[in-house]
């Protein structure tokens, strides 16, 4: 009948395209019986009325797709919604906090000539585009998290495997997720906008920057992007599972270590920056943090060497 062609096609329009067909086919039989059987009981023929009171009972198409649909249509969920919100709150201030300094700086390299309008408008659509740009790709990176999550989800979980109250490698969702942001954030710019990396002034005439990078640089860029990719990975991994485990802590370690040899190429390497000196020198310390947590982390694989009871491999 025309009124379940119209309940079915509706239904349909709420589910994804490869479930599309499949569900239309099982309702419109469903529909169709519960019509026949309603027709028997009514002891007359079936009618718009009765097709009426059937869809009536089966409920709003959107509840119906619903229903059918295998998880739930959503971007950010309600699990990580929370830190994504928590993020937005801590991002926005800080970028205009950085905004107000970028302000101040082009007043104060001409201190004769008062604050102008012009330099208002440039810093608010600078702060307003930089708002729009990292917001897009926090929200990619919740999107992508959450995306792993739903498929965790569906897996079966063994209850012997819980970890204990007092557990070390509970990853902290925030921070993996900031680091996700960050790394991303990092790579971009650093591939297709590294003329901005540097100080960016706003004055009457123009948003100016003051580069830090020279062309050579660029020889270092494969292997800050490869270890880029492999730490995003790790940290999606991780994400992932819910916790760290000896084979990530180990990645964890040679990252590290990596990262550290990095920066020594970088320090002992050519000039490639702006102010040569003095952003090698703020490297060192860098590269100092860098082995003191590889050192750190080295120590707690070699300690950990007992065998967790709630996951039967070695910690």
């Amino acid at each position: 009948m025309e009124l379940i062609d119209r309940y079915v096609h509706e239904v349909g329009r709420h589910l994804p395209a490869g479930l599309r067909a499949d569900v239309e086919v099982e309702l419109r039989s469903l529909l169709e019986d519960s019509l026949q059987e309603r027709a028997r009981e009514a002891g007359r023929p079936p009618d718009d009325a009765l097709a009426a009171d059937v869809v009536r009972s089966f409920g709003k198409p959107r509840d119906v797709a619903a229903r059918y649909a295998p998880e739930p249509q959503y971007l950010i969920g309600p699990r990580l919604y929370p830190i994504y919100a928590r993020v937005v709150k801590i991002m926005i201030p800080v970028l205009a906090g950085v905004t107000l300094v970028l302000m101040a700086l082009g007043v104060f390299r001409e201190p004769d000539r008062p604050a102008s309008l012009a330099i208002v408008v440039k810093a608010t659509g600078g702060f307003l585009a930089s708002t729009l740009y990292n917001l897009g790709l926090l929200t990619f990176i919740f999107a992508l998290v959450e995306r792993g999550q739903r498929r965790q989800a569906e897996a079966a979980w063994d209850p012997s495997k819980l970890p204990p109250v007092v557990d070390r490698d509970r990853i902290s969702y925030f921070g993996r997720i900031f680091a996700l942001y960050v790394m991303a954030a990092l790579a971009i710019l650093f591939n297709f906008f590294p003329e901005w990396i540097g100080i960016i002034i706003f004055d009457d005439h123009d948003v100016r920057v003051i580069r830090l990078l020279e062309p050579a640089f660029a020889r270092y860029l494969p292997f800050l992007n490869a270890w880029w990719v492999v730490a995003f990975v790790l940290n999606v991994f991780v994400l992932r599972e819910g916790r760290w485990t000896r084979g990530t802590r180990w990645v964890e370690f040679g990252l590290s270590l990596a990262h550290a040899a990095i920066l020594g190429a970088i320090i002992l390497g050519p000039p490639v920056f702006a102010y040569d000196f003095l952003v090698k020198f703020v490297l060192h310390w860098f590269v100092v943090f860098a082995l003191f947590e590889a050192a750190v982390q080295l120590f707690r694989l070699l300690r950990r060497r007992a065998v967790e009871p709630w996951r039967g491999v070695p910690a």
